[in-house]
């Protein structure tokens, strides 16, 4: 059975050096993985050629079909097992793709070296210190040059309140059963979700705790991050978002100055 895995304000760099964040992360299979990344040609209007940063880029499940289609892309990610799951499904086999180490804050990039920034699947509002989550969206602004293209996949705060697993019994990574209960703080508007041995809930095996973000505080944010968000959605195919959806995504541009 896993052992407690926790560092403070910092859970996700154990979690995701796990083999268990696999199961547990219900990462969206091929189907959908292939539906998101004809959304994002839409959404962002790429044709090929354009330079892509993708952050917190996991398994590149985004980023290998990305430059197939003959974009040049970065992907960063903290976590090297991810890094070494994404070389082993044939990253390093595709041209026009580089797999680099890093952390979202501190971004391993050139200042306005990229077209576009990515930032999927649910990997904002790790961080404990509500100033670190907005220095992700800056390193993001400073990547693009003016009117460099963004775009943030997130959780909506509703519906995660709403439909968090509250008792939900999941499967590990070697079989074994672990029980997930999840607890919204008002106060601090995180997420606060463990993962315990099902015969002992003191015996937690996993912790983690993501701010939600409103609509309404995410336009704070982008604006104090120099970047003008242009599209609001629900889903990946451009339906616009109406605020009990799943996902929201914010499409943005950097602002001039």
């Amino acid at each position: 059975m896993t052992q407690t895995h926790e560092r403070g304000g910092t859970w996700w760099r154990d979690f995701f050096e796990s083999a268990d964040c696999i199961p547990l992360s219900f990462f969206p299979g091929e189907e959908e993985t292939a539906r998101q990344v004809s959304g994002l040609r839409g959404l962002l209007g790429l044709r090929g050629g354009e330079r892509i940063a993708d952050v917190c880029c996991g398994m590149a499940r985004h980023a290998i079909p990305l430059a197939r289609d003959g974009a040049t892309v970065v992907g960063v990610d903290c976590s090297a097992m991810m890094l070494r799951i994404a070389r082993a499904t044939g990253a390093d086999q595709v041209r026009g793709l580089h797999l680099v180490q890093g952390d979202a804050a501190r971004l391993p990039l050139r200042s306005e070296a990229f077209d576009v920034v990515l930032n999927l699947f649910n990997s904002f509002g790790y961080f404990e210190d509500e100033g670190q989550n907005l220095q992700v969206l800056r390193e993001a602004a400073r990547c693009l040059p003016e009117g460099g293209r963004f775009l943030l996949e997130t959780r909506n705060k509703k519906y995660q309140i709403l439909y968090a697993p509250y008792h939900q019994q999941v499967m590990l990574a070697d079989g074994s059963p672990a029980v997930i209960r999840c607890r919204y703080d008002p106060e601090t508007h995180r997420l606060r979700s463990t993962w315990s041995d099902p015969d002992d809930r003191e015996k937690i095996l996993y912790r983690a705790n993501i701010r939600l973000y409103s609509l309404d505080e995410l336009r704070e944010l982008f604006d104090r991050a120099g970047l003008e968000i242009d599209g609001v959605f629900g889903e990946y195919d451009g339906r616009e978002f109406e605020g009990w959806e799943r996902m929201l995504i914010l499409r943005a541009h950097k602002r001039a100055g």
